[in-house]
């Protein structure tokens, strides 16, 4: 194929659409074109910054069957590049007994159980004496498994540009697709300057995806919430380095969530969905000071030498079906766009996703469980469906 014409045609650079790339390089594509909107390794979606978590503890083992060959194809990813994306620091989950945090514990474990990962169960004494650097006058339950750690998300993201660049994968910043038309045989691609034809499109657009795929026939709206991140400078910052201090999540009503050092002189901490829900034209870069001050008072109260000063906040976006589960399928009525949408949390998953979705491209399946990514679920295609976006069990 030449000029305008391409195998197939990735939209969107980020996590998923950098690591399908790669893979279909991987597979053997010689003619693929990723368009960007923005440039490669930009701020404005979920993509980017230091670290995410990757685990093996699940809600339940439609994601806990996923775990273990995401670490795999992290590690093929280092021994390709000679580029470390995953940093092993071990992970806790911690709930106060006698809320329903427990239950999301207790779920965990025996997905855990499930797929053969072994962990520790911690009470409140066992974490003290674990980790002193926490302060806990409740009656805690807790899990340790030593195979939690970081994806550096952006690496990552960069990695994967680099390997598919010099495999022949074409890139094209600044180039927002306006419209997708399925015509004989594949798909065309309209951009301001151009149209593009391939044989497939993957769709990797996160929070932009239904502007494209509403006119297509997409029966779902994605929510898009605003979250916030604090790096926060620790008094004692040798008990906050990885070796002595693991990543958590503290399951309640809210979900916090945090990382030893990395990325930067000072922890990282923050909420999971803290109902901050925007559209594109309302989102800000700004961070809202009570988010932060919320954050530092946990951390403050459980974590107190884990708090000097703040360094500085961040925004980022999460983009949320109704049941906030992933969607990794063709398109219903269009089986040449290829869908691979994370739901805000699939960086530690994106290195393999990228594989699946090429699967999807090039074999028309995957070898992997994701039949529950379907886009014909009911979360999708039901109107009475009710919208939550807590995972469950």
């Amino acid at each position: 194929m030449s000029g305008n014409d391409f195998q197939t045609i990735v939209v969107g650079a980020g996590s998923i659409g950098s690591a399908t790339a790669y893979w279909l390089a991987e597979r053997g594509q010689t003619d693929v074109l990723v368009l960007e909107q923005f440039e490669l390794d930009h701020h404005n979606g979920a993509s980017n910054d230091h670290s995410r978590i990757i685990r093996h503890s699940y809600h339940n083992s439609t994601y806990g069957r996923l775990t273990a060959p995401a670490y795999a194809n992290w590690e093929r990813l280092r021994s390709a590049s000679g580029m470390q994306v995953v940093t092993v620091t071990g992970g806790l989950d911690i709930a106060v007994q006698g809320t329903p945090g427990v239950e999301s514990v207790e779920n965990y474990r025996r997905t855990l159980t499930e797929n053969g990962h072994s962990f520790d169960v911690l009470d409140t004494a066992g974490l003290v004496e674990r980790f002193p650097q926490w302060s806990i006058d409740q009656d805690v339950t807790a899990t340790y498994q030593a195979d939690s750690g970081i994806v550096d998300i952006r690496r990552a993201v960069q990695t994967h540009v680099a390997m598919a660049e010099a495999k022949g994968v074409a890139f094209k910043e600044h180039t927002p697709v306006r419209r997708l038309e399925s015509i004989d045989g594949g798909v065309r691609v309209h951009t301001d300057d151009a149209a593009y034809t391939a044989d497939k499109v993957v769709v990797s657009t996160a929070s932009w995806s239904d502007s494209l795929l509403a006119p297509l026939g997409a029966t779902w709206a994605t929510t898009i919430s605003q979250e916030q991140v604090a790096y926060l400078v620790p008094r004692d910052l040798p008990d906050f380095t990885i070796g002595r201090f693991p990543l958590w999540v503290w399951h309640g009503e809210v979900m916090y969530y945090g990382f030893p050092v990395y990325g930067e002189t000072a922890i990282k901490v923050s909420r999971d969905v803290t109902g901050n829900f925007v559209t594109h034209a309302t989102r800000t870069m700004e961070p809202i000071v009570e988010e932060t001050a919320l954050l530092t008072r946990f951390v403050e109260q459980h974590l107190p030498g884990g708090f000097r000063r703040e360094l500085y906040s961040k925004t980022c976006v999460y983009d949320m079906p109704p049941d906030r589960d992933f969607i990794i399928d063709s398109l219903p009525g269009h089986p040449d766009i290829v869908l691979g949408l994370g739901a805000g949390h699939a960086a530690k998953f994106s290195g393999l996703f990228g594989e699946i979705v090429s699967e999807l491209v090039v074999d028309g399946r995957s070898t992997h469980p994701i039949d529950a990514f379907g886009a014909t679920r009911p979360a999708l295609t039901d109107p009475s469906y009710e919208a939550h976006f807590v995972l469950k069990g």
